[in-house]
């Protein structure tokens, strides 16, 4: 996440004849930790759900353009004061920087794991490929979706972006190459021209795939291929924009600062930088996840504009480096890499509703606070002692014979003990913490909802027997009108329906409803009972609140029910794929006689006080009721 190593708190200078030509760190920029705050603070409040943050992943973006950024200066500042580059060195800097924290992190999220066992499912493998740099691909493989509704996500689910990183950095040496045979310009107009290949190809897999909406756009969100853009645009603009190269020395740094032409430079890159910024902020409040622009170059044109800020903020003598610089930005940023490695665990381990039951913003203060506690322990405990070489002198110590040895066996054997005793305090807790909450999202978290019991299989009624076979060209016949009486009823559904489903069992409706259900699940669901004999007269299907509804899922379900009486209720779920769901369920439906749209959006608009706080799942203290009864009385034959 943007962490390279700068010199400490001095300014610059730029090598003369007479002096080494080997140090390759960069200095210290302040206004570098504002940028990694104003990025961590966005995604930290995406992933608290406020609606008002609803672009705030767009963060990752500006972490992996400063990231591009800083690391293509540092190959460059190599290549040009040595001549050559040190693959091995340049990677053992890397593992230095970013391992040590990530590994405490494993080690706890193990441990919670231990206790918390609806996590187990997915952390096996996530630690696998957490170790490995490989955690964005493996969501691929394992078709995970980033952004739609589960029970609980994957603890581990937001390193995919450190693994994109990691692949990234193997790739440097190449760049370094480049740099050695065919020059600094050169080799930017390359990574350039490879930052539009990869927005090209994220382009053509959405056109090809109906990405983002209605399929689900995590292949080319987390693919290394996809999201390379941001790093390559990073590395290209070091190759010619380096504003801390005018400094001379530091001894007359503020004197040039004041020199008129200096000072219109900075001026230009001020108002760049500061319009940037402002750019920036407006993408997080309204740009969202399935905007389709940003999969047809929206990224590219977004990082190109956080590439203006990083820039801007990396000149010294700029007003708006030195406004950024200041804290709390500074303190926020220095632990930028701290905030994001803990943020997600936390938020999906304290769910308000379900782990937590605070009143007001209280849960997301107590929740934001424990990460940002963590956070601090890792930089204080582990990020700045290995920087500085406390490993090795740790590895010195151990073995050196006598009280060195067992001073850092003591020192080791602490820390170990440290890091158990708060995995499981927090894992103990939660563990414990009775559910009473709503599902939250993967990318966004919202409360979990409560599953409530399945109805007395002895109380359900007898299905009526299933539809005639399909004639021989596959598409079932289109039969008279079905009478209307409600019969028999089946009815499928996902969280919303969960949480009434007590309340529909006492109306005779048995739901066969689970959390995070999407769409063709229930098709598939409904076409097996038909075809078993097990259907119900009136079926009731209430899903698209996880997601994009693919128009050939309705299609299916409506065609394959023709001879049933069909109720699809449309959704409210406060998520970009709301209108897009209701649209396409209210042109569908009314091509099909048998089918009827029931108009659940506007009714659950007029009863905000039956949901929580996410906007979408039903509380017991009316909600639940009110849904079960308005379900039953739509149903009803009219007339």
């Amino acid at each position: 996440m943007a962490v390279v190593e700068q010199a400490a708190q001095r300014p610059p200078t730029r090598p003369t004849p007479a002096a080494a030509p080997a140090a390759t760190r960069l200095p210290h920029l302040p206004g570098l930790d504002g940028v990694r705050a104003v990025a961590v603070v966005a995604v930290l409040l995406y992933h608290l759900g406020l609606p008002w943050a609803r672009g705030g992943f767009l963060g990752v973006d500006v972490f992996l353009v400063l990231s591009g950024y800083l690391v293509g200066t540092l190959v460059l500042q190599e290549v040009e004061s040595t001549g050559r580059f040190r693959t091995g060195r340049f990677l053992l800097r890397r593992v230095r920087r970013l391992v040590p924290a990530l590994l405490v992190l494993l080690v706890a999220v193990a441990g919670v794991g231990l206790l918390v066992r609806d996590t187990l499912t997915t952390l096996r493998g996530d630690l696998v490929a957490a170790l490995t740099y490989t955690s964005n691909w493996w969501q691929v493989a394992a078709d995970r979706t980033y952004f739609e509704l589960t029970g609980r996500p994957p603890l581990l689910q937001h390193l995919w972006t450190l693994a994109v990183e990691g692949q990234f950095y193997l790739l440097m040496p190449v760049f370094a190459v480049l740099l050695l045979r065919v020059g600094r310009v050169r080799a930017g107009r390359v990574a350039a021209a490879l930052a539009l290949a990869s927005t090209v190809w994220m382009a053509v897999l959405a056109l090809r795939a109906g990405m983002p909406v209605p399929h689900d756009p995590t292949r080319v969100y987390v693919g290394t291929d996809t999201r390379a853009a941001g790093l390559l645009l990073g590395v290209a603009a070091a190759t010619v924009w380096r504003p801390w190269r005018t400094w001379t020395s530091g001894a007359t740094w503020r004197a040039e600062r004041g020199d008129p032409v200096r000072r219109f430079e900075a001026g230009v890159a001020d108002v760049l930088g500061g319009a940037a910024l402002v750019g920036v902020l407006v993408c997080v409040v309204l740009v969202d996840e399935y905007s389709t622009t940003l999969y047809r170059g929206g990224f590219l044109a977004f990082a190109a504009l956080a590439l203006v800020l990083v820039g801007a903020a990396a000149d010294p003598a700029g007003m708006l480096g030195r406004a950024l610089g200041r804290q709390p930005l500074r303190w926020l940023g220095e632990r930028s890499y701290a905030i994001y490695l803990w943020h997600w665990p936390v938020l999906t381990l304290l769910r308000p509703e379900q782990d937590l039951s605070l009143p007001g913003a209280s849960e997301d203060l107590l929740r934001v606070g424990v990460t940002l506690l963590l956070a601090e322990a890792s930089y204080r405990w582990v990020e700045r002692p290995v920087r500085r070489g406390a490993l090795g002198r740790l590895v010195r110590r151990a073995r050196t014979p006598g009280p060195q040895r067992r001073r850092a066996l003591v020192r080791a054997v602490g820390g170990a003990t440290a890091a158990a005793l708060v995995v499981g305090t927090l894992g103990v807790a939660v563990a414990r913490t009775p559910a009473a909450g709503a599902a939250p999202v993967v990318g966004v978290a919202v409360p979990a909802q409560d599953v409530a019991p399945p109805p007395d299989p002895a109380q359900q009624p007898t299905a009526a027997p299933g539809p005639d076979a399909p004639p021989p060209d596959g598409r079932p016949a289109a039969p008279a009108q079905p009478p209307e009486e409600v019969g028999t009823v089946s009815a499928y559904g996902d969280s919303v329906m969960l949480g009434a489903s007590a309340e529909l069992a006492a109306h005779g409706v048995p739901a066969d409803a689970v959390v995070s259900r999407q769409m063709g699940a229930m098709t598939d669901l409904v076409l097996d009972a038909a075809a078993s004999g097990t259907l119900g007269h009136t079926v009731v299907v209430h899903g698209g609140t996880n997601g994009p509804v693919a128009e050939d899922d309705l299609r299916r379900l409506l065609d394959g029910t023709r001879d049933r009486r069909v109720f699809v209720v449309n959704v409210r779920v406060p998520r970009p794929w709301e209108q897009y769901d209701n649209e396409l369920f209210a042109r569908v439906v009314a091509e099909y006689p048998h089918a009827h749209l029931l108009d659940w959006k506007s009714l659950g608009d007029a009863h905000p006080e039956w949901f929580y706080d996410d906007g979408i799942h039903l509380r017991e203290d009316g909600g639940r009721q009110g849904y079960a009864d308005w379900l039953w009385q739509e149903i009803q034959p009219r007339g």
